[in-house]
C-alpha cells in the first residue's frame, strides 16, 4: 500500500489483467466521481475480449490523515457480499476487491455500476411526496430485513435498553481524546441517560441514511449505496440521523407526521416507540460516532495537523450539531419537569 490512492485507467487494467486474465480486459475509460465525503470514487469501463462491455463503481480509501470519517474496507468488503441478495432492497454487488492496495495503492472494493437516478432527481421531476414514499419505504425494508442476513462475525449487541446505553456512554466520553472539553455533550449525555425511551428490537441499520444514497431505477427495486457504517443497531438511529441533515429538500421536515406514519404502517412500530421526541432522541444517538470524528478532525486541525479541506468545513457542522444536541436536551428537561 501507498501513501496515495492510484484510481486510474493503468491501475484497473493491471488489476483486472490479474483477476480476469482470461477474459481479455480492456479498459477503455476511467473518471473521478463524487463520493461523498470519506471515500475517493471512480467510474470505469471496460471492454471484454467478446466484444462485451460492463461499467463499474471504484470506491478507495483516501490518502492516511487526509479524510474526516474514517471506516474499514474490509468491513465495507463482508457487509456487501453478506448482504447481496438478501434484502428487497438492492445492495452493491461487489465484484472484485484489492484487499491490500497492491494495485490501487489503497484498499479498493471494484462494484457493478447500476444505472439509476439518485432520489433527489426524483423530488427535482416527481415531487416531495413521491420522494418521501420511496425513502421510507426503503428505511422500512432495510429495518425489517432479518438479522442473519448480516456478517456472522459482527458485533450482536446483546439486548436494546444495553445497546442504548452504551451510545449513551460513547456520547458521554466523545471528547475524552481532545484538547478542548465540550460541556453541552456531557449536559446532552445526561439528560438522555435520564429520559430514555421505550425500547425497540434491534435491526439493520444503514448509518448514513439519506436519499443521495438511494438509488431509483426505471424499473425494479431501488439499490442503497454507502454501507460503510452498517451495523447492528436501533432502527431509530437512522431516522433520528436524518432528521436534522442539512441538505434540502429534507423529506422528513417536510412532513414529519406523515413520513413517520407511513414508516409505523411499514415498521409494525408503535406511536410510543416512533415520534418526533424519539427520533430527536436519536438524532443525538445517531450522530454520537460521527461527532467524534468531527471532533477529532477539528482537533487536528487546531494543533496543526490539516485532515484536508473537509476538516475545516466540519468545523461548522461540528458547532451545529453541539447545538441541536444542547436544544433537544433542553426539551427533554423540559418536558420531564
Amino acid at each position: 500500500m501507498t501513501d496515495e490512492a492510484a484510481l486510474d485507467a493503468a491501475a484497473l487494467q493491471r488489476f483486472l489483467d490479474h483477476a480476469e486474465p482470461d477474459r481479455g480486459p480492456a479498459v477503455t475509460s476511467l473518471r473521478p466521481i463524487s463520493g461523498g465525503y470519506s471515500r475517493l470514487s471512480a467510474l470505469a469501463t471496460v471492454r471484454w475480449a467478446d466484444g462485451s462491455e460492463e461499467s463499474f463503481v471504484l470506491r478507495a480509501d483516501p490518502p492516511p490523515d487526509t479524510g474526516v470519517f474514517e471506516s474499514d474496507r474490509d468491513e465495507e468488503f463482508q457487509l456487501l457480499r453478506s448482504l447481496h441478495g438478501k434484502l428487497t432492497v438492492r445492495t452493491p454487488n461487489v465484484r472484485w476487491y484489492d484487499s491490500t492496495g497492491e494495485y490501487f495503492g489503497a484498499k479498493t472494493l471494484v462494484v457493478d455500476f447500476f444505472k439509476a437516478r439518485p432520489l433527489p432527481e426524483v423530488v427535482a421531476a416527481e415531487g416531495i411526496p413521491r420522494a418521501t414514499e420511496i425513502f421510507v419505504d426503503t428505511i422500512s425494508r432495510i429495518h425489517t430485513s432479518p438479522l442473519d442476513a448480516m456478517p456472522a462475525e459482527l458485533a450482536r449487541p446483546p439486548d436494546p435498553q444495553g445497546y442504548v446505553d452504551d451510545l449513551v456512554d460513547l456520547l458521554r466520553r466523545l471528547d475524552r481524546d481532545v484538547s478542548d472539553s465540550n460541556p453541552f455533550v456531557h449536559y446532552a449525555a445526561a439528560q438522555l441517560r435520564a429520559h430514555r425511551p421505550p425500547p425497540m428490537p434491534l435491526t439493520i441499520v444503514h448509518g448514513d441514511c439519506q436519499p443521495a444514497n438511494v438509488l431509483v431505477p426505471d424499473s425494479g427495486e431501488v439499490l442503497m449505496i454507502d454501507w460503510e457504517f452498517g451495523r447492528i443497531g436501533d432502527p431509530r438511529e437512522d431516522l433520528g440521523y436524518y432528521s436534522h441533515l442539512p441538505v434540502p429538500p429534507n423529506l422528513y421536515e417536510a412532513d414529519p407526521a406523515g413520513f413517520l406514519a407511513r414508516y409505523r404502517e411499514r415498521t409494525g412500530a408503535t406511536e410510543e416507540q416512533v415520534n418526533a421526541d424519539t427520533v430527536s432522541y436519536f438524532y443525538v444517538l445517531g450522530m454520537a460516532r460521527l461527532l467524534g470524528q468531527m471532533f477529532a478532525g477539528a482537533d487536528a486541525l487546531a494543533q496543526g495537523r490539516p485532515r484536508g479541506v473537509m476538516a475545516t468545513y466540519m468545523m461548522n457542522g461540528t458547532a451545529a450539531t453541539t447545538r441541536g444536541f444542547l436544544d433537544i436536551a433542553r426539551r427533554l428537561a423540559a418536558s420531564a419537569a
